[in-house]
């Protein structure tokens, strides 16, 4: 988008003197806003407004017993506007929107300045003052994102350029439908079940790079997407079982907190993007509101086979590991798209075997693969029998050599990662907790952007890392950069771009000094990064920094 707007200053330049000479225009009084004008996308309230009839309503056709009329609605584009929709308790600061955008029967507010939510690309759901709310970011928001991809991938900006669509760069309306229904399905989740959401820290006992996993995962893709092309009867039985076949060898060989982490996951992120799929299902033939139509790219809802078509297509190149999701084929983002994919297809498939599901689900302890096994209910021969099939053909499967590939790669790049945090240009920061009686770590972090090097040490990265100690000492990331957490040492450490000289450690500092043989209190503001120790030893190693943490005396 900034490069588009470059384009058009430059246009504007071109035109001439003349241009440049005209007087200012004042719009008569009658003309001008008397609201706050929308700085957060139309578009988004017009969609949301397409789909909350749909979800809202006592009989709603995508999850019976989800009624989402009491879910608000925040749309936010960071640093810059959030518009809330229906709060019954708005904070601070918002005022009610006057202008022509209206959401049927809700109360739209907004509030320029700093937002709620300041990343990037946050769709999810929050408590916003005392009250579960859908959350999803303005499209321009998820576009910054990708520029600054772009911007950091390594290839010539010539190639680059090249890939870059249209459609890259403005959102598919029928994404958006679903995005909406998909964060508002997560506040009906959290108040349903709330003790079934996954457990992230569960990621540290996961085999990322195991061979035998990826390629089941790819196996399970295959069987998922015929039993969902299958027609009803014997032939979809037989995919089901095929599928459970493989998904249960697969599992024999997970630590039991893997397969935690799975059920975890397909519950909550695969049964909202299940809730995706069904949309495309129940808005066929239905008729839109006038405003849709100014969205760019809807064209109605009266063929949406294609939107269902394109999610299993999805399902099927996630789980074979064909999607790079954050950048990253070796850290946890795949694992854990993989299992939105997973979960969605889980439930479709469940559409298909049994009508009862939807309730049994938000039970404590029922997952998705147990519900299908009670609707086949396979033998062990049948289970058996599939299990040898899929044994044959994997022989001599390049996929399989594909995954060996990955594992080799990703040990590799691991490895790097590791040195480069330890010993890379730039000033390393470590803190040291070993001498704390209470070896407790708070970690804030994205779920896709982790990478366990060992059954010690974990990497964090992708957003800033918050990290916060037993004796209230804290790291707080303003920027992202890779941190690296080592449990059996206790320390947690990370680099900075630069190396930053003992001056600017002492001009940093907010607590007068910065270095010192005694402990004492430390806070220092350094480049994208606040660094609060309530009792340590500093010293400087190189061009590396050593926070000692110390038990403070009572």
């Amino acid at each position: 988008m900034s490069l588009r707007h470059g384009s058009l200053v430059a246009a504007v330049l071109a035109v001439g003197p003349e241009l440049a000479a005209s007087p200012p225009v004042t719009p008569p009084a009658s003309a001008r806003p008397t609201t706050i004008p929308l700085r957060v996308a139309p578009e988004l309230i017009a969609e949301a407004a397409e789909v909350w009839p749909v979800i809202s309503g006592p009989e709603n056709p995508v999850w019976p017993g989800w009624q989402a009329s009491g879910t608000p609605l925040l749309f936010y584009l960071p640093g810059e506007q959030d518009v809330l929709v229906n709060h019954p308790r708005p904070p601070a600061g918002f005022v009610p929107y006057q202008g022509p955008v209206r959401f049927p029967g809700g109360r739209i507010l907004v509030r320029d300045g700093d937002t709620i939510v300041a990343t990037d690309g946050q769709n999810t759901s929050l408590d916003v003052n005392g009250t579960p709310t859908l959350v999803v970011a303005d499209p321009l928001s998820a576009l910054r994102q990708e520029v600054r991809a772009l911007l950091e991938d390594p290839r010539p900006p010539a190639e680059k350029a090249r890939g870059i669509g249209f459609r890259d760069l403005s959102p598919d309306p029928y994404d958006q439908l679903a995005l909406i229904v998909h964060e508002a399905f997560h506040v009906f989740q959290n108040r349903a079940a709330p003790d079934k959401q996954a457990d992230e820290m569960l990621l540290l006992h996961y085999p990322v790079l195991s061979v035998e996993n990826n390629a089941g995962f790819a196996e399970e893709g295959a069987a998922l997407a015929a039993a969902l092309r299958s027609d009803p009867g014997p032939a979809l039985r037989a995919a089901a079982v095929r599928w459970l076949a493989i998904r249960k060898g697969r599992r024999a060989l997970l630590p039991k907190e893997a397969v935690a982490y799975e059920d975890g996951v397909e519950f909550t992120e695969g049964l909202a993007k299940y809730t995706e799929y069904r949309l495309f299902e129940v808005l066929e033939g239905r008729t839109p509101r006038p405003e849709i139509w100014w969205v760019r790219g809807f064209r109605g809802y009266a063929d949406l086979s294609p939107c269902r078509k394109q999610l299993v297509t999805m399902m099927e190149r996630h789980m074979r590991g064909e999607v790079l999701v954050n950048g990253d084929p070796y850290g946890t983002a795949p694992l854990r798209m993989r299992l939105y994919y997973s979960g969605m297809a889980v439930g479709v498939l469940l559409d298909r075997l049994s009508g009862e599901w939807k309730t049994r689900i938000l039970e404590p302890e029922t997952s998705l693969t147990s519900l299908v096994e009670s609707a086949v209910h396979p033998d062990g021969r049948e289970l058996h029998d599939a299990a040898e099939m899929v044994r044959k053909e994997r022989a001599g499967d390049p996929l399989v050599a594909a995954k060996r590939r990955l594992a080799e790669e990703g040990r590799a790049r691991i490895d790097a990662m590791v040195s480069t945090i330890e010993h890379g240009p730039g000033t390393g920061i470590v803190v040291d907790a070993s001498a704390l009686a209470d070896p407790k770590v708070s970690l804030a972090f994205t779920p896709f952007g982790i990478t366990v090097v060992d059954e010690d040490r974990t990497i964090f990265a992708q957003v800033p890392v918050r990290a916060r100690f037993a004796d209230g000492s804290e790291i707080v990331q303003k920027e992202a950069m890779p941190l690296l957490q080592d449990k059996k040492r206790r320390r947690i450490s990370f680099r900075l771009p630069e190396v930053v000289s003992a001056e600017a450690l002492a001009d940093a500092s907010r607590e007068g000094r910065w270095e010192g043989r005694e402990p004492h209190a430390v806070r220092v503001l350094l480049p994208g990064v606040e660094v609060i120790a309530a009792n340590a030893v500093v010293e400087r190693i190189g061009k590396d920094i050593l926070v000692s943490l110390r038990q403070r005396r009572n």
